[in-house]
């Protein structure tokens, strides 16, 4: 009896430590000799739950059949480092869901830290390998060359079409449906109203009439209905593009003061209510302006007909630059904040485009009030234009 436990004794032990070796050995890797350690993912992995619609940890037992584990590298800390992968077995390389590249069994994928802020211009990226499942055959270590006059590369690819990162919703992306229905519900509930001012007004055509007995403004005021909701619609049009620049990091206006601490769909769509007020105020504040120079200038009834052309021209540019960016709204847009300085150039464009529109159009035959109205037009068009432009980034 003795000798019977005694060998199960040995038995035991001699398969634990086999299984020991086994698994140090599995879990120990070699590292190209130009380079030393620094820091082991290996407790870092991390998997998509459908569940929650994000990435979570790694844990063994639950996600052992996931084929496709992720990490996500800081590139800021780890400037000067290089990121090693490698797999036991044929795997894919992917960096911000793109594919990038094959990783031979065994082999490492050396990629340098330095080189991806330069090419993906981010603070964090998300780094995936596709291969067999689990994460046992599978290494992540983030490494120091020893001779630092080699400096690693990371050979810039374009994205493929395979591209497994998980759709993000975005909140913008929600407020800018509910923003072009109620903009929709408006022209509709307008057009409805009056459908031959609604016609006239987003007539091009209709804007450079200059004969003063077909005027729009001889059935319609700044005060009617019609444009009152035009000017509604513009506003509107307006705080949509502030809030989209603010949401890409272009604060104009000192826009983001005003803005919801939490971004969500209500909060954001609270803001656009908000912001589209003070345009549509400020827009007749502008025509209240205009009639006090008006009068001064004798030009009291130039008023109304250049009111209403100012109105239709902002609502059919806005109108084309809204959908211009409905259309962007639903995808990150990394480089606008990089055309910050440019931003102002198409509606710089617009304005000035403007000036000399309603100045050919409205031109009177008298030479003085011909200067009158330059006049005129610079106090309402290219003196608030300077201003904007001076405060607007």
């Amino acid at each position: 009896m003795k000798s019977v436990f005694t060998r199960t004794i040995w038995a035991f032990f001699t398969a634990f430590i086999f299984f020991a070796t086994v698994a140090f050995s599995a879990a120990k890797v070699t590292l190209p000799e130009r380079y030393f350690p620094v820091y082991n993912y290996q407790n870092d992995w991390l998997v998509y739950n459908a569940a929650y619609k994000n990435y979570v940890p790694y844990s063994q037992g639950v996600d052992e059949d996931s084929r496709s584990v992720s990490l996500y590298i800081d590139l800021v800390k780890n400037r000067r480092y290089a990121l090693l992968l490698t797999a036991e077995t044929e795997s894919y390389l992917f960096i911000e869901g793109a594919l990038q590249s094959r990783i031979d069994p065994g082999q490492w994928r050396e990629l340098s830290i330095d080189s991806l802020i330069k090419v993906y211009r981010k603070d964090e990226l998300l780094v995936t390998i596709y291969g067999s499942a689990g994460i046992d055959d599978k290494a992540a270590l983030l490494c120091h060359r020893k001779n630092s006059a080699d400096a690693a590369t990371l050979t810039s690819t374009r994205p493929s079409f395979i591209n497994i990162k998980p759709i993000s919703f975005s909140p913008f992306g929600n407020f800018a449906v509910l923003a072009l229905v109620l903009i929709l519900i408006l022209n509709a509930w307008i057009f409805n109203l009056n459908p031959l001012s609604f016609i006239r007004l987003i007539n091009p055509i209709e804007f450079f009439n200059g004969d003063p007995r077909e005027q729009i403004s001889k059935i319609n005021k700044p005060y009617s209905n019609t444009i009152i909701f035009f000017a509604i619609i513009t506003a509107m049009w307006m705080s949509f593009l502030l809030l989209f620049f603010a949401n890409n990091r272009v604060n104009l206006f000192s826009v983001n003061s005003m803005l919801s601490e939490k971004a969500n769909t209500l909060m954001i769509f609270a803001d656009f209510l908000i912001i589209s007020t003070l345009f549509f105020v400020l827009t007749y504040v502008k025509y209240v302006c205009m009639l006090l120079a008006g009068n001064m200038l004798n030009l009291d009834k130039q008023v109304d007909v250049l009111f209403i052309k100012i109105i239709q021209s902002s609502y059919m540019f806005y109108g084309a630059f809204f959908l211009i960016i409905f259309g962007m709204s639903f995808n990150q847009m990394n480089w606008i904040s990089d055309m910050r300085a440019y931003i102002v150039i198409p509606f710089l464009f617009f304005y000035i485009g403007r000036f000399i529109a309603l100045y050919v159009v409205t031109k009177p035959p008298g030479a003085l009030i011909n200067l009158y109205l330059f006049s005129y037009l610079c106090v309402i068009e290219i003196i608030p234009l300077i201003v904007s432009m001076k405060f607007a980034l």
